[in-house]
């Protein structure tokens, strides 16, 4: 905390005082590492230096000795005061919400929620919505919530105080009242016929309510297509859409005004929103709209098509009650500063902020998961220098309501050899650009990013071929070490379900999962464009037991995602960097199973893995051991659900579909793929 005169940054470009600074003139004056000016150091900050040119108040500074230090904001940097952030609860209780069982999951979800909350975090609001909106206003004393309806959805107001329709749950005040109204719900609305659903006026006043008190995040819950009320929504064709291939009519919004004026709102005002949709399955809920809003704000997409609370209530309750306990902060200012010889060319992020210029972005929130990838291009030659920096500061609000600066500052080295360009190149960084290049390109319509990933894939491999490689044979393709997947993975993302066209793939699944790529984090992509394939039956002799060494067991062997491999009497665990599937294939014989499993048919198989490990067989608990494994391994990620997949079922086409070996929706097969762009660079060096 360095009060209202805030940490020492450089007069020029603005970087903040970091590790890399250096100190002349007795210690009166610092050398900026980013951009080489010359900064006077302020009296309160002054101290002298030692022999070595290190200030001898370096143990007590820690902005000196980390790269990653949070200093607490002075007043100016903000317009208005913080406040301490509100989650709304916002969910729809029409007939098709509470027939499919979303409204009960959602409000048992929450119920357990309550016990893991912590103060300051645990401001809420709830609000349901059919055809009219209703309110919930809590008051010291009381044994029950007071139910609070309004009416107008064209123009929908806040009907009383913020201060008694957002309250602290844990408070002993109003905890009971909260709990009472999360169980009392499900039977009040258990006999609705309304199948209206003011989503739209729901959402405007839930923006309202959280930002007239110091702001925080809306969480939407849609069963159904909002129809009625400001922003309704009307059913399109859905498959008609799909059809589109410059993906025009498939993302654009409906309703743009309105989402546009809600989005400017919540900027303004440091709220984001989320949205969990899950209508009932081939049914249109109008992706492209309803996230238009989320990708503003920072907020979260998750979609779950044909939402039946047997099979998916397992997933809705995870993923809403991460994003509901992660560690987010709100109304973020960020900015990425390079030093000399580098600029921001571009930025690609699952949220679409209000940006400033590719360097500097608004956003109203930033979670844990939020991942921004930064493309960087030599301004000027970086040569003659030993490093280059980089420094992100992010001012932002945290839960306890301060408002606060991170800043991380990395120092990263230079050569002048491309040898170790390509030596050094992180193939999972490199695709996981690619492939939201690709992503970014599709959204705003542009036909042609397939063809532009395959080029940057031969354009790479031609570098090296006449920079590293000139002199082995013209006909021979060579790969950098580095980079000897990077043909495979070009080729699996081209075979995605989000870079599909035509009628195969909705509009809602295929815009859910271009929103997906573009959130995908660095330890995702490796899985998700190239699925791990375990052999789990037979199960090896060690595979699924301990290692000794903390609670890791050893992992059975992986083999090619090709349809080749997969023998037709074996189980498989497929991970796919976002779910975990069990696939039985066709001629497991029900002697396996019942040895395994303790069932004689696929379809029993998920039932039982439900079951206590007592009641299992010892291979059946080495298997769950595996999975188990891996989801421990991505405990920071967030949950990979296990699924079983039984032959003949609609599922296992989605699974053989990301078989990505194969040729799959027109695309060419790997070995003809790695051919098609070995004769590409070879073109190219003609």
């Amino acid at each position: 905390d360095f009060g209202e005169s805030g940490p020492l940054r450089c007069t020029r470009c603005k970087a903040y005082v970091n590790p890399h600074f250096t100190w002349l003139n007795q210690g009166k004056e610092a050398t900026c590492n980013m951009c080489g000016h010359r900064v006077e150091v302020p009296e309160e900050y002054y101290c002298s230096i030692d022999d070595k040119g290190r200030r001898r108040d370096y143990n007590d500074r820690p902005e000196l000795q980390r790269g990653t230090v949070d200093y607490l904001a002075p007043s100016d940097y903000s317009d208005t005061m913080p406040g301490i952030p509100t989650v709304a609860f916002v969910i729809e209780a029409s007939q098709q919400s509470v027939r499919s069982g979303l409204l009960p999951q959602v409000l048992g979800t929450l119920r357990g929620l309550l016990n893991f909350m912590q103060q300051p975090a645990s401001r809420i609001a709830i609000i349901t919505f059919d055809n009219a909106l209703h309110f919930y206003s809590f008051y010291p004393g009381l044994e029950r919530s007071r139910w609070i309806t309004v009416s107008d959805i064209e123009d929908p107001l806040v009907p009383c105080s913020p201060s008694v329709l957002c309250i602290d749950a844990l408070d002993e005040r109003y905890r009971s009242q909260v709990e009472a109204l999360l169980k009392d719900l499900p039977a009040h609305f258990e006999d609705t016929s309304c199948e209206a659903a003011a989503g739209g006026a729901a959402l405007k006043a839930a923006v309202d309510l959280l930002g007239s008190s110091g702001g925080g995040h809306v969480i939407m819950f849609h069963a159904s297509l909002q129809n009625t009320g400001v922003g309704a929504l009307r059913l399109r064709d859905d498959l008609r859409l799909g059809r589109q291939e410059d993906g025009v009519g498939l993302f654009a919004p409906q309703q743009a005004p309105f989402f546009e004026a809600v989005a400017a709102d919540c900027l303004q005002r440091g709220v984001a929103v989320s949205v969990f949709c899950a209508p009932p399955i081939g049914v249109y809920i109008d992706v492209a709209s309803l996230s238009m809003v989320p990708r503003r704000t920072g907020g979260e997409i998750s979609y779950i098509p044909g939402y039946d609370p047997e099979v998916d209530g397992e997933r809705l309750h995870y993923e809403l009650s991460r994003t509901v306990l992660q560690s987010a902060v709100y109304s973020c200012v960020f900015k990425l500063r390079c030093s000399k010889g580098l600029t921001v060319e571009a930025m690609y992020a699952m949220w679409e902020p209000e940006v400033i210029d590719p360097s500097t972005f608004n956003v109203s929130r930033l979670s844990v998961d939020a991942t921004c990838d930064f493309v960087l291009s030599h301004s000027e030659r970086i040569e003659v220098q030993k490093h280059v920096y980089l420094q992100v500061a992010c001012l932002h609000t945290d839960s306890r309501g301060r408002r606060l600066i991170r800043v991380h500052t990395l120092q990263l080295p230079v050569t002048s050899s491309l040898s170790n360009v390509f030596r050094y190149t992180e193939i999972d960084a490199v695709t996981n650009v690619l492939i939201k290049q690709a992503a970014h390109l599709a959204l705003s319509g542009n036909g042609n990013f397939k063809d532009k990933l395959t080029k940057s894939c031969v354009d790479m491999l031609h570098a090296y071929r006449v920079n590293c490689a000139s002199m082995t044979s013209a006909g021979q393709l060579i790969l950098p070490e580095s980079l000897k997947l990077l043909p495979l993975y070009v080729g699996s993302i081209r075979k995605m379900p989000a870079f599909r066209s035509g009628s195969e793939i909705r509009a809602d699944d295929r815009l859910t999962a271009l929103i997906r790529v573009l959130g995908l984090p660095i330890a995702l992509t490796a899985p998700f464009v190239y699925p791990r394939v375990y052999t789990v039956m037979p199960l090896p002799d060690r595979a699924g037991n301990r290692t000794e060494v903390g609670d890791n067991v050893h992992m059975p062997p992986t083999i090619a995602c090709s349809s080749d491999k997969l023998a037709l009497d074996r189980i498989y665990l497929v991970d796919s960097g976002s779910l975990l599937r069990l696939y039985i294939r066709e001629e497991v014989s029900p002697e396996q199973l019942q040895q395994v499993f303790g069932v004689c048919t696929a379809e029993e198989v998920a039932d039982i893995l439900c079951r206590p490990e007592e009641e299992l067989s010892t291979e059946a608990v080495r298997i769950l051991a595996v999975v188990q494994q891996i989801q421990r391994e991505r405990a920071r990620l967030p949950l990979q659900s296990l699924g079983v997949v039984v032959s003949g079922t609609p599922e296992e086409s989605k699974l053989l579909a990301t078989i990505c070996e194969d040729r799959v929706a027109g695309e060419m097969n790997y070995v003809d793929f790695l051919c098609h762009v070995h004769k590409m660079v070879q073109n190219k060096q003609d």
